[in-house]
């Protein structure tokens, strides 16, 4: 058994010793004679003395000794590990949530989130009962910048409160714009963070990338409501973060070699996707979307394992792309 679930067990049967009305104040070797009994192996004074300090650290146990009586109890009448609030699961999977907002480090919102679990689990923390970080068990991609984070808490609040923000935005290359900004949705894509909201300066709704915002400042003007705006279905046809509100999605055809092809069956390239046909030399893909950018690199960077079929005018383009990567290389 491994040294971490045994240590949970004795901290069981520790617990069991100072909970037992009839046997009040319960000594080391009684404790010692319990754990040997039960665990049906040998442990020394040094380790009961270790887990009550693991207690102590882990549950908060309030294990105090009695000099009068010789024994051992808890100060705190009542106390119990049993009474613990979570299942060994819950506790899990919310060990497991917090690794994952590490998405948000270095942004309050993450803070807050941290704070609020740690106050669940009190010390029930992969670290304490492992001695590991949330690093060395479970790792997320996490992006090599951080800019923009600092935005999302005065966002969301903004988007919970339905209150207008006064944005100063710069597209990539362009000059900065200010915008009145009644914000409906935070959404993350490929590690970066995008705000969608109506922009009363453009009357639209906008995806505006965090790390091109330069400031963001309260408003007084009034929210923009914006009861028709559903996520799904304003992300429906879009490959990536790009949405286009003036065109139409198109069916696009891709061949792919089988085996390229199983990895795409199984990890799909967007949710629309359907295959058409798939045999022992090849696999036709189709995706209904809107032609972006995020989608021309998608299949660009399948190299020749990818063919686009179909529409002609989108074959094209990918042909005189791939045509100017190889007069690249001569």
């Amino acid at each position: 058994m491994p040294s971490n679930k045994s240590a949970l067990l004795r901290y069981r049967i520790i617990d069991g010793c100072l909970t037992n009305n009839m046997h009040p104040y319960p000594n080391i070797d009684f404790i010692r004679r319990k754990i040997e009994g039960q665990l049906n192996s040998d442990i020394s004074e040094s380790m009961i003395r270790k887990d009550f300090a693991a207690m102590k650290d882990v549950y908060s146990a309030p294990i105090q000794f009695n000099k009068v009586r010789g024994g051992y109890y808890y100060s705190e009448e009542g106390f119990s590990i049993k009474e613990f609030p979570l299942t060994s699961e819950e506790i899990s999977a919310l060990d497991f949530s917090t690794a994952l907002l590490h998405n948000l480090k270095d942004t309050q919102i993450f803070k807050q989130f941290e704070n609020a679990i740690n106050k669940l689990i009190e010390g029930y923390r992969i670290s304490k009962v492992l001695g590991k970080s949330e690093k060395q068990l479970i790792q997320i991609e996490e992006p090599l910048k951080t800019q923009g984070n600092q935005w999302l808490e005065p966002i969301l609040d903004a988007i919970i409160e339905q209150k207008a923000l006064n944005i100063r935005y710069a597209r990539y290359g362009g000059e900065p714009k200010e915008h009145l900004v009644s914000a409906c949705l935070l959404k993350e894509y490929h590690n970066r963070w995008y705000l969608v909201g109506h922009s009363k300066r453009s009357d639209n709704l906008l995806v505006m990338a965090l790390d091109r915002i330069q400031n963001i400042e309260p408003s007084s003007e009034p929210f923009a409501s914006i009861d028709q705006f559903h996520p799904d279905e304003f992300f429906k046809y879009s490959f990536g973060i790009t949405q286009f509100h003036d065109a139409q999605p198109e069916k696009i055809l891709l061949k792919f070699h089988p085996h390229t092809a199983q990895y795409i069956i199984s990890q799909p390239m967007h949710h629309s996707q359907q295959v058409i046909l798939e045999n022992e030399t090849e696999v036709l893909v189709q995706l209904e979307v809107y032609i972006s950018q995020e989608l021309v690199m998608a299949i660009l960077s399948h190299g020749s394992a990818v063919e686009v079929m179909e529409p002609s005018h989108f074959r094209k383009r990918i042909k005189g792309l791939i045509k100017e990567m190889a007069e690249q290389y001569k």
